[in-house]
């Protein structure tokens, strides 16, 4: 294969995140059409060397090519709310990665399909830099300009980030979204939205079904919620079940492998894993987190907003 087409995937963690990270890349090999590199960034100090070794191993046993990459952060990137610096490592990995790649956050989930974006990205025009998903008209559109979960970089150069990052205000700086759209307003390109379909448009069920990426964007995830609950929060958000058919496939994969006993003890810890916060939007996450507390005592819970969600 050209060189200029191999097909490259760009994610990266902290130890916060390393079981999105396995559920979303069974996930990418699983449904693949054809094989990718991946490339796994993470900061230093913030992907223990334990986690590191078993990213490792997951990898080879699934036969993946794959490469990680120890970034250092700049001292502008900050934290707010749920948004961690990890958040702003897909500008250093394009930095470092010219080639055409693609990007995707760990909080997705990939379905048949997914990597049918490739195309776009490689025989994008030369004043395009990114090819980035539509975005459906909805009230829980709660953003202008492109959704940046999943980023097609192209051949072209990259825009220099920082000098537009330090001029931001500061309420600003924790929102990668908003500065990739302020450099790239003019500079991408528009697909589906089957490749960035997001979790809040669940209702527009035509769509949720052929989506190729879902992306479970906000500040609660599916690996935040006790599954006991799963099968009755498909009727408050029915595209968790996606995610959680992944997390199935993952487990069962490796279930006579060494990496067993590991995904179920990191499945356990993600159920406690949501950055809590007092800021806008901290109360869903307020919510989960009780019913991980709750055990079987939030079934009366998940059964009330699962009976508010169908009216």
């Amino acid at each position: 294969m050209d060189n200029r087409n191999r097909r490259v995937v760009a994610v990266a963690l902290d130890d916060v995140m390393v079981y999105a990270f396995f559920v979303l890349v069974h996930s990418l090999v699983s449904n693949s059409n054809s094989p990718f590199e991946l490339l796994v960034g993470h900061f230093t100090s913030k992907l223990s060397d334990k986690n590191q070794k078993l990213i490792g191993q997951f990898l080879r046993e699934l036969g993946i090519r794959f490469r990680i990459l120890e970034l250092t952060p700049h001292p502008l990137f900050t934290e707010r709310r749920h948004l961690t610096i990890t958040t702003f490592s897909k500008f250093v990995i394009s930095d470092e990665v010219q080639q055409p790649h693609l990007w995707i956050d760990l909080d997705t989930v990939a379905r048949k399909g997914w990597d049918e974006i490739f195309p776009a990205i490689f025989k994008a025009s030369d004043s395009t830099v990114l090819v980035v998903a539509g975005k459906l008209e909805s009230p829980h559109t709660r953003f202008d300009g492109f959704n940046a979960g999943v980023l097609g970089w192209t051949k072209a150069p990259r825009a220099d980030w920082m000098p537009t990052l330090a001029a931001l205000p500061a309420k600003r700086f924790s929102s990668e979204q908003f500065l990739f759209n302020t450099l790239y307003r003019e500079f991408h390109e528009v697909v589906d939205v089957k490749f960035n379909f997001l979790s809040s448009w669940h209702t527009h069920n035509a769509e949720l079904q052929r989506a190729a990426i879902i992306h479970y964007s906000g500040p609660v995830k599916p690996w935040h919620l006790l599954r006991r609950h799963a099968v009755a929060w498909d009727k408050i958000n029915s595209s968790w079940s996606s995610w959680f058919e992944a997390e199935t496939a993952l487990h069962h994969h490796f279930t006579s492998s060494n990496l067993s006993a590991p995904l179920k003890r990191l499945a356990r810890q993600a159920l406690l894993s949501g950055r809590m916060h007092m800021g806008k939007g901290a109360l869903a996450g307020w919510v989960m987190r009780a019913l991980t507390v709750l055990g079987v005592l939030g079934d009366p819970l998940v059964a009330l907003l699962s009976k508010k969600a169908r009216r």
